[in-house]
């Protein structure tokens, strides 16, 4: 006897693309390179893949939209916590520890991310949202160790320079953290980029970042 179709619930187009990212970015999250196929999303999230082609003509489309939703929440959060710090210096700590959180610091996440920088350099789409993110990072950045190099009465400097160095370090102990979380503690990190941040603010950097 032939299987009945299976039936699929109707519901609000954003709930539904928000169902098909988050299903897209399990299959990344498990499988890689290999989980960009719309028939492993499809199978993940449970639908037909004439479904997915109805809400994302092509997979760089869905691909995209996973890669701005889970760039953007942790903008937003890292954004968020900066932002409730009492003085400058309080800020880049907040920004510091948030980085440092379980919503960052998630080796399963790992082969997401190497998938979505992969695609960065042949996709307009996944390049834009990377530039975004990216400058809201380091927009956040600069703005706090400006106020504080302007709070200790710092000389001139570059200032963005600054912030994507600071940027680079925590990128770079994330991705050796989630390589092998043996190599240090989460504390250890902590303590790394606000050694980085107390020498900045002792002038340390000055005559390497003059404006």
């Amino acid at each position: 006897m032939a299987t009945p179709p299976r039936k699929f619930s109707r519901i609000q187009p954003e709930l539904r693309r928000e169902h098909l990212v988050a299903a897209t970015l399990r299959c990344l999250a498990e499988n890689g390179h290999a989980g960009v196929s719309v028939r492993k999303i499809a199978a993940a999230a449970d639908v037909s893949i004439g479904l997915i082609n109805h809400y994302y003509p092509s997979i760089d489309q869905l691909i995209s939209h996973a890669y701005e939703t889970l760039s953007g929440g942790i903008a937003d959060g890292l954004l968020k916590a900066s932002e409730a710090g009492t003085d400058p210096r309080d800020s880049l700590s907040r920004f510091i520890a948030e980085s440092f959180g379980p919503a960052i610091l998630d080796p399963k996440m790992l082969g997401v991310w190497v998938v979505f920088w992969s695609m960065v350099r042949h996709s307009a789409d996944m390049a834009a949202v990377q530039q975004r993110t990216y400058g809201q990072y380091r927009a956040a950045l600069e703005r706090h160790l400006g106020a504080l190099a302007e709070q200790k009465g710092l000389p001139a400097m570059n200032v963005r320079a600054a912030a994507t160095a600071l940027n680079a370090l925590l990128d770079g102990l994330w991705l050796t953290w989630c390589l092998n979380p043996a190599d240090f503690s989460v504390a250890e990190g902590v303590a790394m980029c606000e050694g980085w941040v107390d020498a900045f603010a002792a002038g340390l950097f000055v005559e390497r970042l003059k404006a």
